[in-house]
């Protein structure tokens, strides 16, 4: 009676075991997707644009910003604790993104000209 007993633990603890997931959970990278933002008083005025964030398999991240003055390459994209550094030229001049992400939101300047230009956004909830 106390060979069957056991035989049956051992299966139950097998098909509880097997029963979960041996794959770990990916982690997404809460920076990657686009992000609405509004670059505030530049000579052209307030510029919305809509900047997104890539990440290829190794890592590293690129992007765009995409705006009235249309889509622009962002080049050195560097994103480290929560903090965004990145550069790209638009109209033969060259600028500078700065800033830093805080959940769904996202502070920073771009930085051209010799002046700062307050950019803060939202990251677009996929649908």
């Amino acid at each position: 009676m106390k060979k069957p007993t056991l035989f049956l633990s051992f299966i139950a603890l097998f098909i509880i075991t097997s029963c979960g997931s041996s794959k770990k959970a990916a982690k997404v990278d809460p920076y990657i997707g686009a992000w609405n933002m509004l670059i505030e008083d530049t000579p052209q005025g307030n510029v919305s644009a809509t900047m997104t964030i890539l990440k290829n398999d190794a890592g590293e991240y690129s992007g765009t910003l995409n705006s009235d003055l249309g889509l622009i390459n962002l080049k050195d994209v560097k994103i480290i604790e929560s903090k965004i550094s990145a550069s790209f030229i638009t109209q033969d001049m060259d600028f500078d993104l700065t800033g830093t992400f805080q959940e769904m939101m996202f502070k920073g300047f771009v930085s051209g000209m010799g002046y700062d230009f307050k950019a803060d956004g939202k990251k677009v909830l996929d649908q």
